[in-house]
Order: C-alpha cells, then sequence, then structure tokens
C-alpha cells in the first residue's frame, strides 16, 4: 500500500505543497517481546501457505530455500511459536501461523478501505438496503453493500470492514450496548412449517428463534438436513422454520400438509463504525417500513 502525504493542509489552513513527508508511506508491524515482523518478513508465510513447499516457496521469492528457513526461524523466534509444520506430504502453516495471517490481513484491508461507506447484511435485508443504498447514491454518496450471513457479518465488523451491519437475528443486536447506534429496520414474522419432530434446517435467517421456542415449549425435535434455500426447505418433506420476507422474495408457497404458526420478530441495522455517511443513510430509512410483511 502506498499512499504518501501530498497536499496536505498546514495548522493555519493553506496547503503546503509536496513537502519533504511527500515520501512518507504507513507500514504495518507486529510488536513482540522478540522484536519487530513487519508485512515483508510475513511474505514467507504467505509464500509457504499457497505453495505447500518451503522449496517452491524459496523459488517463488526468489531466494535459495536456506534463506527461506532462515527468514522462517527468525520469524518464529519473534512469534515466539511454531508457524509452519514440515512432513513428508510438504509444508503447511499451523493454527497460530493461519491466525497471524488472518490477523493482518484483516489490519491491511481495514488500512486499505476506500472512504465509501460499506454496508453488510443478509439475504432477508438485502431489498431494503439495496432501495436505500440507491437513494443514497442518487445523492452523490459512495457506498457498497456486501451480502453474507449474520455471523460472517459480524466478523467483517469486528474488523472493521462494515459500516453498518443489518441483522436477521436480533440477538446481536444485544452485543451493542450504545442503544443510539441501534436502529429497528421492521418487523417480520418466522413461519413455522409443523410437519413432525424431523427438522430441515436453513443455514441463514432468525433459525435460533425457532428452535429456541421449541426448547422453551419442552418440544422434542432433531434437525434431520442442514439446506442453503428455502426452495430445498419446501423440497425436504421435514418440519422447519423460515422468514415470510425470503418466502414473499423467493415468491414461495407453503406445503399444504403442515401445520403453520408464525413467530414475531425484529430486524435490526447497527452502526458499527463513524463513517460520515451513516447519519445520512439513516434518515433515508425513515418510514422504517420497507418491507410488505402482511
Amino acid at each position: 500500500m502506498r499512499s504518501g502525504i501530498i497536499d496536505e493542509p498546514s495548522e493555519s489552513g493553506k496547503s503546503v505543497g509536496k513537502s519533504k513527508f511527500g515520501k512518507l508511506m504507513p507500514e504495518i508491524i507486529l510488536i513482540s517481546p522478540e522484536g519487530q515482523i513487519t508485512l515483508k518478513q510475513l511474505e514467507v508465510l504467505r509464500a509457504i501457505s499457497n505453495e505447500r513447499s518451503q522449496n517452491r516457496a524459496a523459488a517463488r521469492l526468489k531466494i535459495s530455500a536456506a534463506v527461506l528457513n532462515r527468514q522462517l526461524k527468525e520469524l518464529e523466534r519473534k512469534a515466539g511459536t511454531q508457524l509452519v509444520r514440515t512432513s513428508m506430504r510438504g509444508s503447511e502453516l499451523t493454527v497460530e501461523g493461519k491466525q497471524m495471517l488472518h490477523i493482518i490481513d484483516i489490519i491491511s484491508q481495514r488500512m486499505e478501505r476506500s472512504k465509501e461507506l460499506v454496508v453488510g447484511c443478509t439475504r432477508i435485508s438485502q431489498m431494503v438496503v439495496e432501495r436505500l443504498c440507491s437513494k443514497l447514491a442518487e445523492r452523490g454518496t459512495r457506498v457498497r453493500v456486501i451480502v453474507a450471513d449474520d455471523e460472517s457479518n459480524i466478523k467483517m465488523a469486528a474488523g472493521g470492514l462494515l459500516d453498518i451491519v443489518f441483522f436477521d437475528d436480533p440477538i446481536h443486536a444485544y452485543d451493542y450496548p450504545e442503544e443510539d447506534r441501534i436502529h429497528e429496520v421492521t418487523k417480520d414474522f418466522l413461519i413455522h412449517c409443523d410437519r413432525g419432530k424431523r427438522y430441515a434446517q436453513l443455514m441463514s435467517g432468525p433459525q435460533r428463534i425457532g428452535f429456541d421456542t421449541l426448547k422453551v415449549q419442552n418440544k422434542e425435535f432433531e434437525i434431520r438436513k442442514v439446506v442453503f434455500s428455502p426452495e430445498e426447505l419446501i423440497r425436504s418433506k421435514y418440519s422447519f422454520f423460515v422468514s415470510k420476507i425470503l418466502l414473499n422474495i423467493r415468491k414461495l408457497e407453503l406445503p399444504s400438509d403442515a401445520r403453520i404458526r408464525t413467530i414475531p420478530y425484529t430486524i435490526y441495522a447497527i452502526e458499527t463504525t463513524n463513517h460520515k455517511d451513516i447519519h445520512e443513510f439513516f434518515k433515508c430509512m425513515a418510514p422504517r417500513q420497507y418491507y410488505p410483511i402482511g
């Protein structure tokens, strides 16, 4: 990453033009009791991870295998732990080695992020997010939408990669104590399609609410199948839970051989950074009800 400091304003407010600071570049350094670890040194780990061989990693970095081995030993000394494990099948990163690369990737992505507003949502909240972002785009605001599940969005938000995150499962909103940063988006229904105690579970949406309800009611159940689309739920012949919004979006009809119940729940949006365009985003959200939930 290269971002020189050029034509920055002085304390008086006047531009100082190109200065001796123009060639300064930010650098990420990990600090341990044994010394500093730079991004360049971590290229050794990256190459071994990609090539799964120290010889091929050395060739990729255009250094000898002996030099790579010395650099790896020095890196492990500074890290205070083994980062690479070698066997007859080749070399691979240890858990600690993978964690080190993961941490540095998150930091790098956070530093290199553009100034656009980044909003994380799920398939259920995608429609409302796209409508809001379209309004912002009409006003000239740069915005990007990332669609993933709640757990993935939580991880990205924790790494500073999302400015706003929409949660299907309201329990995640409780992890954010600042009430003025939590926004109710809309209310929906989790539909319980009861075909007996055997269930199919959808890998998205507020499934926890449904199964917690069964536990509170002391009802026996077993999850026999995990699926990734509501169409598979309906075809499964098992009991299941599905959000009404998702059914409406996919234009799906519920099976006629099931007892239908509904569980109300709320979708929330959380401010996770202090991005300058967050206020404008939530101004576009009023009125809150963007979904025909019936």
